[in-house]
Order: C-alpha cells, then sequence, then structure tokens
C-alpha cells in the first residue's frame, strides 16, 4: 500500500487538508494547535469508497523544518503538493518541491487550497502557475485539484483522485516487499503495560509478530511483539507501509527519529559508499565537505573524494563517508543539503555499498559486474547485498563479475594443461567450475582434459609391472601420480610400498598352493617363504591382498577373502 505525505508553503492549509479528509488532527502536540503551526510529523488515514486506504503524513511548512519534512517525504510512494489558491506558489512551495524533485516519489497530486476565498479568474491564474512550475518535473502530476477545507469542495473528488494513483503506483512497489525488511523510525513512545513502541514506513520487507531484528549502528537485537496498522493489530505488514510495532529488548529512551530496524543479516551496514550526485542548477561540489544526507527519517552529515579518475566530476562520481553506519542498498538516494545555506542542493545514487577500490581506480557506474569485481567470488546471499538485486548464481551457489569467472576458467585449464588437478585440494568454486567446464573430465577424484588419463601414460606403471613383488621406492617427484593411479585402481600401496594390480591377482595361484596345505589360512611369513621376498615387502603385500579383497585377516593367518 503506497504511503502519501504532504508538501507546501508555511499555512497553505496542508494540515487543514488532511483533518477535511480524514477526521483526524494530524496536529498532535498541544503548541501545534496553539500556534496554528505544524512543527512535527502528523499522520491521518482514509479509506475512499472504493475500498482504497490512504496513508497520509503530513510534513511542516515552515523554512526551519526542513529537515522533518524531508524525514517524512523520504520514503512517500506519492507526493500531496498543497498550494493556496489565495497567494499561489510561494518560497517553501519550491523548496519543497526541489526535495520531490530529487527524493522522485512514484506520483504527485497537486490539490489547490482555499479556493472558497478566490474567483473563478483566480482558480484559472493560479491552476496556470501550477503548470508552469511543475512543466520541468519528473514526476508525472496530476492537473490540479480545486479544493476547501471549510466547504468541503473538491474532498471527496481528491480522496478520490489519490486512492486512483495509490492503485496505479501499487503495482510497481509489489517487489519491494519481498525485499530484506527496513524501516526508518520517526517516533518512538512507551505505552503502559505494552513497552516500546516504534512507527515508521516500512519502505521493503515484511514485518510479522515474533520476528527478530537489530538497530542498525549498535547491532543490538530487538523482538517484534506486535504489528499495528491504524491502530488493528496484524499478523504481518509489508511494504510500503506506515506500521507502528512494538518491540522488546530495547528501551524507549535507546531509539529515536533517524534509527533504522533491520532484518540484520541481509543489509550491509556501512559508513562508505560509491554514489553518483546529480546537483540542481547552481550547486557545486566545492571542497566536499559542509554537506548533510537524508534518507529516510536519519541525516549525516557527509565528505565527498572524487573517484574515477579524471573523468569523475563530469560523470559526478564521488565517495562519500558518514559517521554511525546505515543499512543501505544500490540505488538508495540521499538528499543533499547545504550546512551553511541548509538548502537542497542535489541528490546522491548509491553505487557501490562496500567500494574496496582506491579511489583512481574505482568505476561506481552502477552495474552488477562493477559492484562485485573487487570482492572475488561471492555467495549468492552476499551478492544480492552487494547489488541490492535478485542475482542467479554462475556455478553451484556462486557468482563473480566476469572478468574474475574469466580468469579463474583461464587459471584452471592453464593448470589442467599441466597435469590433472585433485578436486580434493580445489576451493569449493573450483571443483564447481571443473564441473561445468567444456572438455574436462573428472573421475576418481581428480579432473583432466580428454578422455585418457595422464597418469596412466606414466612410466611408472610399467616400471611396478616389471619390479613384480619387490618394488623399489617411489621418488617424492611421483609420489602425486601414484597416488592418482592408486585411485584408478592401477595401483594399491601400504605404508609407501606400491605393486602394480595385475602384480597381486598373478599371485593367486602361489596363495591356491597355501591355502591347501593349511585351509587355516597362512602368515606373513609363509607368504613370505613362498615369494621369495623380505619383510619390507611381505607385509604390505599382505595387506595389498586384504585391500583387493583376495584374501582376509583371521587373526595372525590370511584365509580366503570375497573376492574384489
Amino acid at each position: 500500500m503506497a504511503v502519501i505525505a504532504t508538501a507546501g508553503h508555511i499555512d497553505h492549509g496542508k494540515s487543514a487538508l488532511v483533518r477535511a479528509m480524514t477526521g483526524i488532527e494530524p496536529d498532535r502536540f498541544e503548541e501545534e494547535r496553539r500556534r496554528g503551526l505544524t512543527i512535527d510529523l502528523g499522520f491521518g488515514h482514509v479509506t475512499s469508497r472504493d475500498g482504497t486506504v490512504l496513508d497520509i503524513v503530513d510534513v511542516p511548512g515552515h523554512a526551519d523544518y526542513l529537515k522533518t519534512m524531508i524525514a517524512g517525504m523520504s520514503h512517500a510512494s506519492i507526493a500531496l503538493l498543497v498550494i493556496d489558491a489565495v497567494e499561489g506558489c510561494r518560497a517553501q512551495t519550491h523548496e519543497h518541491l526541489a526535495v520531490i524533485d530529487s527524493i522522485r516519489p512514484l506520483a504527485g497530486v497537486v490539490a489547490l487550497t482555499r479556493v472558497d476565498l478566490v474567483s473563478g479568474d483566480r482558480r484559472v491564474e493560479v491552476e496556470r502557475e501550477v503548470d508552469e512550475l511543475l512543466v520541468s518535473s519528473p514526476i508525472s502530476w496530476s492537473r490540479p485539484l480545486c479544493t476547501s477545507a471549510v466547504t468541503g469542495e473538491g474532498i471527496e473528488v481528491l480522496v478520490a483522485t489519490l486512492a486512483q494513483t495509490v492503485r496505479e503506483v501499487e503495482a510497481s512497489e509489489q517487489t519491494l516487499s519481498e525485499l530484506p525488511a527496513r524501516l526508518f523510525v520517526d517516533r518512538v513512545f512507551s505505552v503502559s503495560g505494552a513497552g516500546t513502541v516504534v512507527t515508521g514506513t516500512l519502505s521493503s520487507g515484511s514485518i510479522c509478530a515474533g520476528d527478530e531484528f537489530v538497530i542498525a549502528g549498535t547491532g543490538q537485537s530487538v523482538g517484534v511483539r506486535s504489528v499495528q496498522r491504524h491502530g488493528t493489530n496484524c499478523d504481518r505488514i509489508a511494504a510500503v507501509r506506515r506500521t507502528a510495532i512494538n518491540l522488546s529488548g530495547v528501551s524507549a529512551t535507546d531509539l529515536g527519529r533517524g534509527d533504522v530496524i533491520v532484518a540484520g543479516a541481509r543489509w550491509i551496514h556501512t559508513n562508505v559508499v560509491d554514489v553518483q550526485v546529480e546537483f540542481l542548477e547552481g550547486a557545486t561540489m566545492r571542497n566536499g565537505k559542509g554537506f548533510s544526507a537524508h534518507i529516510g527519517s536519519a541525516r549525516r552529515d557527509v565528505t565527498f573524494r572524487p573517484v574515477g579518475g579524471p573523468d569523475s566530476s563530469q560523470r559526478g562520481w564521488f565517495r562519500m563517508r558518514f559517521p554511525n553506519a546505515l543499512p543501505l542498498a544500490p540505488r538508495d538516494r540521499f538528499l543533499l543539503r547545504d550546512n551553511g545555506s541548509g538548502v537542497v542542493v542535489g541528490v546522491a545514487t548509491v553505487s557501490d555499498v562496500s567500494p574496496v577500490a582506491a579511489p583512481s581506480r574505482a568505476m561506481p557506474d552502477g552495474s552488477i559486474d562493477q559492484q562485485l569485481i573487487h570482492h572475488g567470488w561471492v555467495t549468492i546471499e552476499q551478492a544480492e547485498r552487494l547489488t541490492g538485486r535478485v542475482v542467479e548464481p554462475y556455478v553451484g551457489r556462486w557468482i563473480a563479475a566476469k572478468s574474475v569467472i574469466d580468469e579463474s576458467i583461464a587459471t584452471l585449464r592453464e593448470r589442467l594443461a599441466q597435469s590433472t588437478i585433485e578436486t580434493a585440494e580445489c576451493t569449493e568454486v573450483e571443483r564447481a567450475l571443473l564441473q561445468v567446464m567444456d572438455g574436462v573430465v573428472i573421475e576418481h577424484g581428480a579432473a583432466r582434459i580428454g578422455e585418457s588419463d595422464p597418469a596412466l601414460e606414466s612410466p611408472l606403471v610399467d616400471r611396478l609391472l616389471a619390479e613384480g613383488v619387490s618394488t623399489g621406492p617411489i621418488e617424492m617427484s611421483d609420489r602425486k601420480v601414484a597416488a592418482r593411479l592408486v585411485r584408478l585402481g592401477v595401483l594399491v600401496s601400504h605404508d609407501d610400498v606400491y605393486f602394480h594390480v595385475d602384480v597381486i591377482r598373478s599371485l593367486e595361484p602361489i596363495l591356491e598352493v597355501l591355502w591347501s596345505a593349511d585351509p587355516d589360512g597362512f602368515t606373513v611369513a609363509e607368504l613370505r617363504d613362498a615369494l621369495g621376498v623380505t619383510r619390507k615387502h611381505a607385509l604390505p603385500l599382505a595387506n595389498c591382498l586384504d585391500q583387493m579383497r583376495i584374501t582376509r585377516r583371521a587373526g595372525d593367518r590370511r584365509v580366503r577373502g570375497r573376492g574384489e
């Protein structure tokens, strides 16, 4: 369900309009009602005639509360721009529109208020003024709707228009509920008998009673006792919606506006990101200092450093640093303000949430390849945190940038050209790659190119066949080949003494003679004497006969085995 946030100049009737639509007083504090001035976020909701529920955030219009206005607008799906028909567009109208254009909600609706105080000609005039104001806005705006909170004129039409807009944007927000949960806190309070309650806009994912989350920055675990929407308990809340959450494991004094509650393991918590900055006309980066960045209800003082070489300033690529880590994903948008003047100067879109390359080598173009290239091979879970997207594995559960994949395959082919590769000695990624590489055969725990195993061509095979039961020692340089031949079933070994399997099989006539002499079996000493070898070879021979199941040990004697 989409969230709607108001915007507009001070005293242009934003709160009165919310009150007329919802019947709810958005000014929660006595001071606000006494002064007739909204100083904090207010909230209301109404159900349209067709059953569409409108979640509305009311923001302050005074210039001193722009930070609060940004917090309310940041994760809204629809902007409701309110303009007094008497006064027309004023300073904060332009300032709030700059915020809206930077944040880029999915749609906008324009409401002209106090139309009961103006003539028909004035209505036409202010409509024309609004059209000129919005002509260069990237937001898709409705035609100005004439309303009056006093007479009720246009209120039903406005509610119906907002409901229609909500239904139109919901389709594009469908996938947000499938992403990891993230909620920027805008209110914290305690309820007697329940404990700590936080409210905010759930911008992604879903929350259920019983879920476990963490507070970004501190890593403190919190439990969800219950979830409410418009004062009613819910089993589950999915993005994008306003919600209230009753938390366990944390005091209300430990949380505040700007804190973030997330599904901890599924977000990258970072205080340095590569971004692409789009400046408003006339704004510049200067020395990279003196800016604040706003996302959700969070605000951070930030510094910038160009990345990507000499052309970085034209591309708008910068490395942005700030204190106190935030849970971020690529394509998150920060609104930038000049700390001196307080005006909005542009927007920074996150390209890389975990930059590791030196600034001169970084190329934060927002592509999956560039987000992964300096991280080597990563699991799908890691890749989705780094890219903020659903990605498909290249092999097994692994993915990497194309250049990393190509380099890994080339390295394995170079090794295969020299010898077989023992898969037990490979990493999980290397084993997975070998299984899908063209022309690679994996057999008996080793990978090779082609149908014939190079170990079978080793001179060691003929040598051991010729040496029979009195084999010589295996050189260290031949140990790997010998071990490979054992796995291929060409050799057998015991205590580093190796025999060709054909030699072992050729001993069966001699064994029959020994069993004829004593059906209860023969000893190692008797085998030694029958073959004319020393104990150095007789004991390994006896164990190799056991391995091939030609014999079976019974005490200190060998009886008939069960066959190979």
